[in-house]
């Protein structure tokens, strides 16, 4: 028996889609319990519009743990040790959430001391600061028997910890999303643009660290109209969105689609398909979800030179790199490649080995064979 507590549907987001298809997947071979959080951040805190998501409400993770009421995690500690679990699973993704893991784990150890404490970290190193982040890291992790990271970035972080446990590194797998039914020309009517069009697309929550006014800046210097470039910008800000939009030059304004607001995963699947180019301007990253996600479409993306984003792209080969806020560079790459047809069936066709790679029967099989 697999215990694993994580945030799932209806919460929205990255990781609750990724302990979706873990959960999924890691059923097909080991018996697992799920426990999701009733309470995941105070409202004060969230700036979405909203933490759920409409369209998913699994009946297989009961909504258990509280993760900023102390007596909440005794009691979810009672309830996971009483199933005598061999393996406690964990997801990490920020220090906030430690307090609650390291009072689950305090039960687990009293009730059921021979239940294995591994984790899957997303992110070692929030992308914001957070008060006494190193410590409270430092007490998480070593209480763990075992540590699985997805990227060499998020390893090398691990590592920097400095604490005893032992880690693995896996990866990021790709989501198999289906295609879209309707063919591409109506969902572009749909969308409004044109069949000639070329989509460079900035797609996910739109935080500070992730550049996205990188993006801006290098196409303020291409001729959109000219060149028939309708860039994408979809996601919930939860950076400042006034600050944002109005680094866009004025004659640009209306190339632009924005869709300021989390979308489901129907629209999103329709945005990848009919997209020409993700761009991840990211000035620090650990890995990206989203990048995985276009991979399932064969959707060539540029990305910055961070670790956690170069990992599994070839310059050339499977996407395209350039210097971390170098808009220049940027400015040259999106030109040539969105000038250049050959490129992005080059590139689309080396992705399909690329996600052969980094499949989920693939993770979990590794993921379960370490547990």
């Amino acid at each position: 028996m697999i215990s694993f507590v994580s945030v799932f549907p209806p919460y929205r987001g990255g990781i609750s889609n990724f302990s979706d298809y873990l959960f999924s997947h890691l059923s097909n071979i080991r018996d697992v319990e799920a426990f999701n959080f009733k309470r995941l951040y105070p409202n004060l805190f969230f700036p979405g519009a909203t933490q759920y998501r409409e369209d998913s409400n699994p009946e297989y993770a009961p909504r258990m743990l509280h993760a900023y009421n102390p007596l909440n995690w005794r009691t979810t500690g009672k309830s996971i040790a009483h199933q005598s679990p061999e393996v406690l699973l964990f997801s990490f993704w920020h220090p906030f959430f430690i307090p609650a893991f390291n009072g689950i784990i305090s039960q687990v150890r009293k009730l059921s001391p021979k239940t294995k404490i591994c984790t899957v970290v997303h992110n070692v190193s929030p992308h914001e600061g957070f008060p006494f982040a190193s410590s409270l890291m430092q007490s998480f992790f070593q209480k763990n028997d075992l540590v699985i990271t997805l990227s060499n970035q998020t390893q090398k972080e691990f590592e920097n910890l400095g604490t005893t446990t032992q880690s693995l590194k896996l990866f990021h797998p790709v989501y198999d999303r289906p295609l879209p039914k309707t063919p591409e020309a109506e969902l572009r009517n749909k969308y409004g643009v044109k069949e000639s069009d070329k989509i460079p697309l900035f797609f996910g929550l739109i935080r500070d660290y992730k550049g996205l006014d990188v993006m801006i800046k290098a196409l303020n210097k291409i001729d959109l109209h000219a060149r028939q470039i309708r860039p994408f910008i979809v996601g919930e800000f939860y950076a400042d969105k006034e600050k944002l939009l109005q680094l866009i030059k004025p004659e640009h304004k209306d190339q632009y689609v924005i869709i300021d607001r989390f979308v489901s995963q129907t629209e999103a699947n329709e945005i990848f398909t009919i997209s020409d180019l993700l761009v991840l301007p990211y000035k620090s990253a650990s890995q990206s979800g989203v990048f995985n996600d276009a991979l399932n479409f064969n959707l060539p993306a540029i990305v910055s030179d961070q670790p956690g984003l170069t990992e599994h792209i070839s310059h050339q080969k499977t996407g395209l790199i350039f210097e971390s806020e170098c808009i220049e560079q940027l400015v040259q790459l999106v030109e040539d490649f969105l000038s250049k047809p050959d490129m992005r069936t080059e590139i689309s066709s080396n992705l399909t080995k690329l996600k052969a790679s980094l499949s989920w029967e693939k993770f979990t099989q590794q993921l379960a064979n370490s547990l």
